[in-house]
């Protein structure tokens, strides 16, 4: 069985740079893909998309409740041991747990299928059409399930560059089939039918690769089945459960509480107008994936000053990619919206009532996204149940002030992001900040000036730049925001480079490409 390499910056950025790729792929494909199935779909039957698939897509994955996240971990801590038998009862154990969860799945698409149209608000003549996709995307899940440890495998194998390279080429090829699909009249089934197989053939994969690494593994149900560490597993991976279920839900259940009391058309409204913030957060996301195992790996090896390190190093490059963009979809929200999809609208006001929902969600997304490389470090240390259990909060009142302002106060989408923002200021704006730097022994000031400060200073002309294009010219084309994206990201590199990085890391990194530029002329 192949041994775990240690854990290296060059290993690091290697992998950010796989997670990257591929998340803002998907985040750009789902942005472009928003404005086609508008136009081709409709603004109700993509609401029932959105409300249907996009639901179990989101959903379905919470089942494990968060063992995906202990294979993440186990796996890189048993090979830093080269513990083989170890790392076999974490494949085995695995599989056997989440083939319990594919029935679970079936039964709960059978009981969906049953209510959906006594459940939520959507269109009679639409309601059939939505019974037949939760069975087609909850069947296609529930038969994807039992591959899903390939995929923490790989990841606990720090093999991000084969998770995220097959990940492009399912994108791509499932992309490039719905367009065509859509195109030929084909509607919400049959994109429901290639999202559902897409994501059957990409853990198919996985499974392969998993074979040639650790051939001598097996996903099996026959014997090394340790129901003990099952237990350990569900015990670290609960408190990941919780973080992930209330990321997933401030959003999505937002999506659902819209769904049983407005309509599906708001449905769209509301996920239109935070499009930008997820395209944001998908970018932030990629970025900081690779930080569990290899906080995981290094911790193992009790080095716990580069884990410091690591905590500074991501959390101050996250701020100075939030602080631009969260600046940019604040100042330009409006003209954002009123490009991408301003004609796709029939009320007028719709697009005014969409730019205030995305300033709002903006700012608290920020706010809580500010705070993910953090929860990662923690989560690569076992230290992250107080974490979880805080975003688990944050989420159960995200969703109790958003049902009783849209049932009680009838607020509307302005409620419902409200309702998420608030939460999150609390929460994420001043409760897990004092708790991670006590967990981590961090002071203040030390954290002012390793994170925060140089962040600031380096995302400061890109901000400026923005608010100044707003004043003075504020854009009316895909090529004047453009032009302010291009401008803006020139800056964030220039004042990354100057004002961010210190001399050591601006040597790491030329270090780094001039290894990478030796290689490729080899």
């Amino acid at each position: 069985m192949n041994e775990q390499p240690t854990t290296t910056s060059r290993r690091l950025v290697y992998n950010t740079f796989f997670n990257v790729a591929t998340l803002v792929s998907h985040a750009v494909i789902a942005f472009l893909l928003i404005r086609f199935f508008l136009s081709q779909l409709g603004e109700v039957p993509y609401g029932v998309w959105l409300l249907i698939g996009g639901s179990i897509f989101k959903y379905a994955p919470l089942l494990s409740l968060g063992l995906s996240s202990s294979i993440n971990r186990y796996i890189p801590v048993y090979l830093a041991k080269n513990d083989e038998e170890g790392v076999r009862r974490v494949i085995s154990t695995s599989w056997f747990f989440f083939v319990a969860l594919a029935v679970v799945l079936i039964i709960i698409s059978l009981v969906v299928y049953r209510n959906v149209g006594s459940w939520f608000a959507i269109e009679p003549e639409l309601v059939q059409t939505a019974g037949r996709l939760v069975l087609i995307v909850g069947f296609c899940f529930a038969f994807a399930m039992p591959l899903q440890p390939s995929t923490a495998i790989l990841s606990g194998l720090q093999r991000y560059d084969i998770t995220n390279s097959l990940a492009l080429v399912v994108l791509f090829l499932r992309t490039v089939l719905v367009v065509v699909l859509l195109l030929q009249g084909y509607g919400l089934l049959a994109t429901g039918l290639v999202f559902g197989l897409s994501e059957i053939a990409l853990r198919a994969l996985h499974r392969i690769f998993v074979r040639r690494l650790l051939p001598k593994a097996s996903l099996s149900l026959v014997g090394r089945i340790d129901l003990g560490l099952l237990k350990d597993m569900l015990a670290y991976g609960i408190n990941t459960f919780l973080y992930t279920m209330g990321a997933i839900i401030i959003h999505n259940a937002s999506i659902l509480v819209i769904g049983i009391f407005m309509s599906t058309a708001h449905v769209t409204q509301f996920t239109v107008a935070g499009g930008g913030v997820f395209l944001l957060s998908q970018l932030l996301q990629a970025f900081t994936a690779a930080i569990k195992p290899a906080v995981s790996d290094l911790d193992a090896r009790n080095d716990h000053l580069r884990v410091k390190e690591i905590a500074f190093l991501t959390q101050k490059y996250s701020l100075l990619l939030l602080f631009p963009g969260g600046c940019f979809l604040v100042m330009m929200g409006r003209e954002f919206l009123q490009i991408w999809v301003g004609d796709q609208f029939k009320d007028p006001g719709a697009i005014g009532g969409m730019a205030a929902v995305l300033t709002i969600l903006t700012i608290g997304y920020c706010l809580m996204l500010a705070q993910h490389s953090n929860f990662l470090v923690l989560v690569g240390r076992g230290q992250h149940k107080i974490f979880g259990v805080l975003t688990a909060l944050m989420a159960l009142l995200c969703v109790a002030a958003s049902v009783i302002s849209v049932k009680v106060f009838d607020w509307g989408l302005i409620g419902i992001a409200w309702s998420n923002f608030l939460p999150m200021v609390l929460i994420s704006g001043v409760i897990l900040p004092i708790y991670f730097n006590r967990k981590m022994h961090i002071s203040w000031l030390e954290n002012l000036r390793n994170v925060w400060r140089p962040a600031l200073l380096g995302s400061l002309p890109a901000v400026v730049c923005i608010g100044l294009w707003k004043y003075l010219a504020p854009p009316d084309s895909w090529l004047e925001i453009g032009g302010v994206v291009v401008a803006a990201a020139l800056l964030t590199a220039a004042g990354g480079w100057f004002l961010t990085l210190t001399q050591v890391e601006q040597r790491r990194f030329v270090g780094m490409a001039l290894r990478k530029k030796n290689r490729g002329s080899d």
